[in-house]
């Protein structure tokens, strides 16, 4: 859509690719939110995120004129975009699902695993 040079044309590539912005942006705070028990929701949510950004946020540029620059078309970094959400697509698919589970159930798994690794650090086994 951007090859083709109406400014129509590239303006709907723009809004389709918001609308999909969108759909992930709505999403993603709860999805993070609830990877974490209370206690390292918030580090864990922004080591995450920030990692994350760092690593595939530097990178896709890179990347991306590496492959326009090789191919002289925009259609291989489609490509590659397109690979990005299936690796997104598995990711979303792997996560465990809380639906019905309440976050204070895994606050309470997560603080009996801290007392059992208190105790086996307390007599040395770890």
């Amino acid at each position: 859509m951007f090859n083709s040079g109406h400014n129509a044309v590239i303006m709907l590539a723009i809004i389709i690719g918001l609308v999909f912005h969108a759909f992930m942006y709505a999403t993603q705070p709860a999805i993070m939110a609830e990877m974490f028990p209370t206690r390292m929701r918030y580090s864990g949510v922004s080591l995450g995120y920030q990692v994350t950004s760092i690593v595939a946020g530097s990178l896709a540029p890179i990347i991306a004129v590496a492959l326009l620059d090789k191919f002289g078309s925009s259609v291989p970094i489609a490509w590659y975009l397109a690979g990005s959400c299936l690796v997104t697509l598995i990711a979303v698919i792997a996560a465990r699902e809380t639906k019905g589970l309440a976050l204070e159930s895994i606050d309470i798994a997560d603080a009996k695993n801290l007392a059992t690794e208190a105790e086996l650090a307390k007599v040395g086994l770890k």
